[in-house]
């Protein structure tokens, strides 16, 4: 919102003041070349008459006589004075000199001054100013009217973009609130909602991996727990059938490893549930990496002969202890589970990257199978007979990536020949 408040912002100052400045100097240029048209047809017929008076007053040889009996309810007043009360400058004296009339303006009036050569002064006939306001109003009018309307077309022009991408918004909305939840906004880098846009996106893209997530979930459970639940059933039946102690401690406990096993796959639901909730307090602070290694690797005491693994100093990430370590031994136990004799465990710095890489020399994952290893409740390749667990594993690797604004990929090892897993985290 601060891109569109910025930008609204500007436009309008932009449009104010920019149209404003214009409309006002348009208006000046035309009022004043106006303004000079009229005055100068005004004024020739003041020239001509003063031209006359003053080859009539030159000539004459009681000129202040003449003066005083001036109409004094004229509103063209005439006075003499000296040549020496009128000193000019050099050019302007050189054109008087000659005959030319000068033209003085003040706050009221217009005077034009005529030189009376043979009595060496100065004619000066003063004319008051015609008050134009009256005949400028229409043209203020216009000018305003255009100044509003033109700050209201450039409004609309920088509302039009933002309409448009709030109707491509509410369509996407709408879409997806009926189903559609691969429907998306088009980010444009001129548009002033793209962190809206943005933040609908993340919100689609979180809703449509919840309900996926509950589909799998959903498939999961009623393909994992219809097995030991037929075969409790069966149990029972078997043991309310047989009056033979050794059976009925074989049926016992059967019973008992069906009802642990159904156990597990709850505990394994709730857990993932409990991962999925948006509110997990994610509690991120230095954490040396090869330390937390060290002591995920000591966990695996009975198989680290088939871990190569080295410490090399200290490389220190930000996370929470906890989830890394939950990351770190779903990575470990999925490798040992798939591998023929070994794993391999690597840390390492790249510039401002730590990356982590967790290789196996077993069967390794198809390119086509990886993304998918990646949701929950999709298993590996069981085809040799190794448990593979309810394929919770990557999808729990996955989320605490997210969490951790790491890169969690799947490829192949070209050292082991197996697979490879690697996760970048941002170095400190």
């Amino acid at each position: 919102m601060k891109k569109l408040s910025l930008s609204l912002l500007f436009v309008v100052l932009t449009a104010a003041i920019g149209l404003g400045w214009t409309l006002d100097n348009f208006f000046a240029q035309m009022n004043l070349s106006e303004h000079k048209t009229k005055s100068s047809s005004e004024l020739l017929s003041y020239r001509q008459m003063g031209s006359a008076l003053a080859n009539t007053l030159d000539r004459h040889t009681a000129a202040e006589q003449f003066l005083a009996s001036w109409s004094t309810n004229s509103h063209v007043g005439l006075s003499l004075i000296s040549r020496s009360e009128l000193p000019l400058p050099l050019e302007l004296e050189n054109n008087f000199s000659t005959g030319i009339p000068l033209e003085l303006e003040s706050e009221n009036n217009i005077l034009i001054h005529f030189l009376l050569p043979s009595r060496q002064q100065v004619l000066i006939l003063s004319i008051p100013k015609l008050n134009d306001k009256d005949g400028n109003e229409g043209l203020r009018l216009v000018f305003t009217s255009v100044f509003y309307l033109g700050i209201l077309g450039i409004v609309l022009i920088w509302l039009y973009p933002l309409i448009r991408h709030l109707q491509q918004l509410r369509k996407s909305a709408q879409a997806f609130g009926e189903g559609a939840l691969d429907q998306r906004v088009t980010i444009t880098r001129t548009s002033y909602i793209a962190d809206i846009e943005m933040e609908f996106n993340r919100m689609a893209q979180r809703i449509q991996i919840l309900v996926d997530d509950n589909k799998l979930l959903g498939n999961a459970v009623s393909h994992d727990l219809r097995t030991p639940l037929a075969r409790l059933r069966f149990g029972i039946e078997a043991l309310q059938q047989t009056d033979n102690p050794a059976n009925r401690d074989k049926y016992q406990r059967h019973i008992s490893r069906d009802i642990d096993e159904m156990e597990k796959l709850v505990a394994v639901l709730l857990n993932y549930a409990r991962m999925e909730q948006a509110m997990v307090k994610v509690d991120q602070h230095a954490i040396d990496l090869n330390s937390l290694i060290n002591q995920c690797v000591g966990l695996q005491e009975s198989l680290n002969n088939k871990i190569e693994w080295a410490s090399k100093g200290e490389l220190y990430v930000d996370g929470d202890e906890h989830y890394l370590a939950m990351l770190l031994n779903n990575l470990i136990d999925n490798a040992l589970e798939h591998a023929n004799t070994k794993i391999r465990i690597e840390l390492v710095r790249v510039k401002n990257k730590v990356v982590l890489k967790i290789s196996d020399d077993g069967s390794g994952i198809a390119e086509d199978k990886r993304l998918e290893l990646l949701k929950p409740f999709t298993r590996g390749d069981m085809s040799e007979g190794k448990k593979s667990g309810y394929g919770m594993g990557l999808a729990i690797v996955t989320r605490i990536a997210q969490w951790h604004n790491a890169e969690f990929s799947i490829h192949d090892s070209v050292a082991l020949g197996g697979a490879e897993f690697v996760v970048t985290f941002i170095g400190k």
